[in-house]
């Protein structure tokens, strides 16, 4: 009977091409995204599998509470808190803290910028990144990195033995090499620094104090045999004991509580300071995507099912006329849909290896992940399951005809006021793909607008020259020399990147302190980017205060600082990074970082050590001539290294211009777009065939071929209007949930919404004219002679 049903189903399959071909293209199309959420989401459940302790290893996080009495989890906790637990609780084997580290990494001649933590010794005993050579850094000083780090730094060369340097830490000695993990895990570095007590000492406020609960990550091993209830049951007396007497400047205080490893990704509850876990609401999201790319694919498949209903009605009603059951007519259907689900799988897999090489899917979706032989079955059998639901509403509506009803005529499906289902479906299909092009153009706007926008400092002909390990004063007065260069400065970090934060407090022990981005400048820094001096003077116009005793600072600083006006701010001190800081100039406000967040306190010092970039300022006309004399001395100092100058418009642009990102939501709206149109193209195809005569009779009676389509599209057109009526709202309500997460953003008006309804009625138009036309420059005298 099986074999039966397949034979019938691939012959009509055969007979109607085109629905056939809409139809598996469509569900390819809704099974690749499907495929790749599916895949992403089975990663997530192998995170960190191949440390043996897991079950026995948890991560303390830290609920803190507001005054307003708004509890915000942290993934982070106190620093003190591995050593009192390891201290204090027999039934804890090890535990370990994972400090994240800023600033560029210099070695062998390079300076790159890293992902890296500090970490204990026992760091080594709870996780088992495998090493591929060498061993653990548990002593001072020490540091292990990985294969793709030390190719960069050293090539082939082996590693061991050679230092490193990042920031005024000391040199670290590589003492290992890591090898590629069997399995993705939440923790993603590049160099693992030993945490030494001397780095400890440097920085008290951090390591010492229980009211920074932000700044790293403590683990626990307990015990074999240990109950987790043990644990959990002694932290909320540990949390009450040490914050007894403590000053809190903005929280009432704060409780602890654990986080298995095992239970740790995907991760269930959005934190504060969160690792690199994938967020259940994420992968949500993907599924989300998806599985609405895969119901459009179904929806075509019910519409063109029920469009071609006249013909498959009278097939129902001769077969349970010959005595078939209704369940063995809905079998027929159903294996019709399977086999189309097949083709789509195959196709499908074409699909996935054509996105594969995409940076958005082999970073976000794919990854390390393996394609094994577990994964394709469960990718086998949703496509199953997706073809079985695919034919499902169809097999249950065609069975259901009564054959005496269906050989004599065909009534129409009804579901509102006329409306019929199959209408209804294309305007589901319309409105979803113009919410997706509205989100998507509002997010590429925005990302426009940051690559673009005015920062407040100079962006135009301002070259930034990377110093990997030369000294800003070797190579800048060189520069200085050159015809067309207006002035030079020198600094750590580049503006618009989202930069380093430290604590600023009015006095040492202060409570009231607040986070403030840092940046290290040299000479003629100010006038380079042309940053605005309100009040004061300009501390950096002389190369031999180098102490960075004096700072300037922005107003928002003077601000939260309560420092009084910007004229009064300057001669006070603030204490900042572990010393006491005299304010001698304020700058106008202005966005140095993200524009995701307002503008934030900054303090700008000099300290040469610091410095990792050049900024040149070049004259209108004469850029072209200085890169190429910059490149000139660059390739004089370092012959071996390539020149890495970039304008700074460059940089802003490359920074906020997410290529990769909004490739892969143009291939989806893409698809959401190519599916809806071949599905209107199929039902405006059957529309047109079972008008033939109609057409024909009309032409003869003296109709116009624009007559004629109007006619045969007018009904298709208000389904478009329908949709636009829909989802125009919908689109305004979807960007700007997308845009509430930026504090400077763009606005969704005329120029986004009637572009992409410009984009919809052109995509309907050609789908509709396409056939209508050819159907209206038919032969009448052959449209009437048609069966």
């Amino acid at each position: 009977m099986f074999r039966n049903y397949l034979k019938i189903a691939v012959r009509n399959l055969w007979k109607h091409k085109l629905f056939s071909l809409i139809n598996v293209f469509g569900l390819a199309s809704g099974l690749t995204v499907c495929l790749l959420a599916i895949a992403h989401i089975r990663g997530a459940f192998t995170y960190d599998t191949f440390h043996p302790n897991r079950d026995r290893t948890y991560r303390i996080l830290t609920d803190v509470v507001s005054r307003t009495n708004d509890t915000h989890p942290y993934a982070t906790s106190p620093m003190p808190l591995a050593e009192v637990l390891k201290r204090d609780y027999p039934f804890v084997a090890a535990a370990t803290r994972a400090v994240r580290t800023y600033g560029d990494v210099s070695g062998n001649g390079r300076v790159l910028s890293l992902l890296t933590f500090a970490v204990d010794p026992d760091f080594f005993q709870l996780f088992s990144y495998p090493l591929a050579e060498g061993r653990p850094a548990t002593e001072p000083g020490t540091a292990v990195l990985t294969r793709q780090t030390a190719e960069r730094f050293f090539g082939t060369a082996n590693p061991i033995g050679k230092t490193l340097q990042q920031g005024d830490n000391g040199p670290m000695l590589i003492t290992g090499v890591l090898a590629e993990s069997p399995a993705p895990s939440h923790l993603r570095f590049d160099i693992l620094i030993s945490l030494a007590t001397s780095a400890q000492a440097k920085l008290p406020g951090v390591f010492y104090d229980w009211r920074e609960y932000h700044n790293g990550y403590t683990y626990v091993l307990l015990k074999p045999g240990t109950r987790p209830e043990q644990l959990e049951h002694v932290l909320p007396s540990l949390a009450r004991r040490v914050t007894r007497g403590l000053a809190f400047a903005h929280e009432k205080g704060y409780s602890f509580r654990t986080q298995a490893l095992t239970s740790l990704s995907p991760s269930r509850q959005d934190l504060m300071f969160t690792t690199y876990e994938p967020q259940i609401g994420g992968l949500l999201a993907e599924l989300g995507i998806g599985l609405i790319t895969l119901l459009m694919a179904g929806f075509n498949y019910i519409n063109l099912t029920l469009a071609r209903s006249l013909g498959r009605a009278r097939e129902v009603g001769i077969r349970k006329v010959a005595g078939a059951l209704r369940w063995q007519v809905q079998a027929q259907f159903m294996a019709e849909s399977v086999v189309v689900a097949l083709l789509a799988l195959g196709l499908a897999v074409v699909m996935l290896e054509l996105v594969r090489p995409m940076a958005f899917v082999q970073q976000w979706m794919l990854g390390s992940m393996t394609w094994d032989a577990p994964l394709w079955a469960m990718c086998f059998g949703f496509s199953i399951v997706a073809g079985l639901l695919a034919g499902l509403v169809p097999a249950r509506i065609l069975s259901g005809f009564e054959p005496a009803q269906v050989l004599r005529s065909q009534t129409g499906l009804r579901v509102l006021r006329g409306l019929s289902l199959r209408k209804s479906l294309i305007v589901a299909q319309f409105a979803i793909s113009l919410v997706a092009m509205i989100t998507l153009l509002t997010l590429m706007r925005q990302m426009n607008y940051m690559a673009t926008a005015d920062y407040g400092f100079r962006r135009a002909n301002v070259l930034t020259l990377p110093l990997a390990d030369l000294p800003a004063d070797r190579l800048a007065p060189q520069i200085e020399q050159l015809a067309g260069v207006e002035s030079v400065g020198a600094t750590s970090a580049l503006f618009g990147s989202h930069g380093d934060t430290r604590m600023a407090r009015r006095q040492r022990n202060a409570p009231d302190s607040t986070p403030a981005f840092t940046f290290a400048v040299g000479r003629q820094f100010l006038q380079t980017l042309h940053l605005n001096l309100i009040a004061g003077t300009d501390p950096f116009s002389s190369a031999a205060d180098s102490s960075g005793h004096r700072i300037v600072i922005n107003e928002e600083a003077v601000r939260k600082l309560r420092l009084g006006s910007p004229s009064e701010a300057i001669g006070q001190t603030i204490w900042f990074d572990g010393a006491e800081l005299q304010v001698a100039g304020v700058v106008a406000d202005f966005r140095f970082t993200s524009f995701a967040w307002a503008i934030m306190p900054l303090v700008l010092r000099q300290q040469p050590g610091q410095f990792r970039y050049l900024n040149i300022a070049v004259a209108e006309g004469a850029t072209d001539n200085v890169r190429a004399e910059v490149a000139r001395i660059w390739k004089g100092l370092k012959p071996y290294d390539p020149f890495a100058g970039m304008w700074y418009d460059n940089h802003l642009r490359e920074r906020h211009t997410h290529t990769d990102d909004t490739d892969f939501m143009g291939l989806l709206v893409g698809l959401a777009f190519s599916i809806a149109c071949l599905g209107l193209l199929g039902m405006v195809t059957y529309s047109t065939q079972t008008r033939t005569k109609e057409v024909g009779i009309r032409k003869v009676m003296g109709a116009e071929v624009g007559q004629i389509v109007w006619l045969l599209s007018k009904g298709f057109v208000w389904l478009l209007l329908l949709a636009a009526a829909i989802a125009l709202p919908l689109g305004f309500l979807a960007g700007y949930a997308i845009l509430f997460h930026f504090a400077y953003h763009v606005s969704i008006g005329l120029e986004t919404l009637g572009a992409c309804f410009g984009v919809l009625l052109l995509l309907g138009s050609i789908t509709i004219s396409f056939q209508t036309y050819r159907a209206a420059l038919a032969d009448p005298v052959k449209s009437i002679q048609t069966d």
